[in-house]
C-alpha cells in the first residue's frame, strides 16, 4: 500500500516543482490536453456553421454577385452604396424601433405578469401556463392571426372597438403610421411568455427573509417589489431586454408574415432589406453588405449590454 502512496507524493512532488519554476507539470498538461479534447467537436462545429459562413458572407459583401456566374471583387463599394441608400437607413431606424420598443413592452408586461403570480393571485398556476402559450406558437401563425384580426369591419380588434363606440373601419397595417406599431404590439403578445417564465424564476429566487424583514419595518407590497424584488432581479432584467432586443431586431418571420415590409418602407426592417435585395432583386453583394451592417450593429449592442451587466454587478 506504500508504494503508490510513494508514487503519488512523488508526482505531487514534481507539479509543484514545475509550478514553482513557472512551467506547467505533467499533471496540469495532461488536464489542459483533456479539456481540449473534450471541447475539439465544439469548436470544429461552431467553425464549420458559423465561422465559415461569416466569412463567405463577408467576402460576398466585398464582391459584385447576381446569383448566378462568379463573383467579381469591388472592394468596400457595396458599403458605401448602402450606408448612402436611404432605404436602408429607413430599415436600420424600423429595427431599432422594433427592437427598442418590443423589448421594452416585453420586459415591463413579464415583470408584472411575474410578479402577480409570484404574489400568488387566485389561479395563479393556470397563468403559469396561459400566459407561456403564446412563447410557443409560429411566428408565421402569429402573424397571420393578428393580421386578420386588425383587418377592417372582419377583424376581432376593430370588433371589439366597433363594439365601444371607436368605429371598425381602423385600417392598422395599411396606414405608415401606425404599421410599425402593431407589428411592436404583435412582438410583445408573443414574447412575454417566455420573459415572463425567466422572471418569475429569478423573482422566486428572492429569499423569503427579506420581504418578511420588510414586512416588519412597515413597508408595502408595492415598495417591497421596487426595493427588494427589481433590484434583485435586475440582472436577469437586463438579460431578458438584451435578448428580446435582439430577437426582434432579426423578426424577419413577423414583419414578412404580417405586411411584407410596406406599406411602402414603413415596417421594413435590415433582414427584410436583405431578403428583398437578395432574393427579388439579385443583388446578393448590397444584401451581404446589409447583414455584416446589422451583425456589426447587433455584436456592439450586445458587448456594450453585457459590460453594463457586469459593471453593475462589480458595483453591487
Amino acid at each position: 500500500m506504500s508504494a503508490p502512496r510513494a508514487v503519488s507524493a512523488s508526482g505531487l512532488a514534481v507539479e509543484a516543482t514545475s509550478r514553482a519554476r513557472g512551467r506547467p507539470g505533467p499533471l496540469q498538461r495532461r488536464t489542459s490536453r483533456a479539456v481540449l479534447v473534450t471541447l475539439l467537436p465544439g469548436i470544429v462545429a461552431l467553425v464549420l456553421f458559423f465561422g465559415v459562413p461569416i466569412v463567405e458572407l463577408v467576402r460576398t459583401s466585398l464582391s459584385s454577385w447576381t446569383g448566378i456566374g462568379d463573383e467579381e471583387f469591388i472592394g468596400l463599394r457595396n458599403f458605401q452604396q448602402v450606408l448612402g441608400d436611404t432605404a436602408v437607413l429607413k430599415a436600420l431606424l424600423n429595427s431599432v424601433l422594433l427592437g427598442t420598443g418590443s423589448a421594452i413592452g416585453i420586459c415591463v408586461l413579464a415583470t408584472i405578469l411575474g410578479a402577480l403570480v409570484s404574489a400568488g393571485i387566485r389561479g395563479s398556476r393556470v397563468y403559469r401556463i396561459v400566459w407561456f402559450l403564446p412563447g410557443i406558437a409560429p411566428p408565421s401563425a402569429v402573424a397571420v392571426f393578428w393580421s386578420l384580426s386588425v383587418q377592417p369591419h372582419s377583424g376581432a380588434v376593430n370588433a371589439v372597438l366597433g363594439a365601444l363606440g371607436l368605429g371598425d373601419t381602423h385600417a392598422w397595417l395599411a396606414q405608415a403610421s401606425t404599421a410599425l406599431y402593431v407589428v411592436i404590439a404583435v412582438a410583445i403578445w408573443q414574447g412575454a411568455g417566455f420573459a415572463f417564465l425567466v422572471i418569475l424564476g429569478a423573482m422566486e429566487e428572492v429569499p423569503v427573509s427579506a420581504y418578511e424583514a420588510a414586512a416588519i419595518d412597515g413597508a408595502s407590497p408595492l415598495r417591497r417589489f421596487f426595493s427588494i424584488t427589481l433590484p434583485l432581479i435586475r440582472p436577469v432584467l437586463s438579460m431578458v431586454v438584451l435578448l428580446e432586443a435582439i430577437w426582434a431586431f432579426n423578426g424577419f418571420t413577423l414583419v414578412w408574415g404580417m405586411t411584407k415590409g410596406g406599406p411602402g418602407d414603413a415596417t421594413a426592417i435590415l433582414p427584410v432589406q436583405v431578403y428583398k435585395d437578395a432574393f427579388q432583386f439579385g443583388n446578393f453583394g448590397p444584401a451581404a453588405a446589409i447583414a455584416v451592417v446589422g451583425g456589426v450593429i447587433l455584436l456592439a449592442f450586445g458587448f456594450v449590454g453585457q459590460w453594463l451587466g457586469s459593471r453593475k454587478a462589480a458595483d453591487e
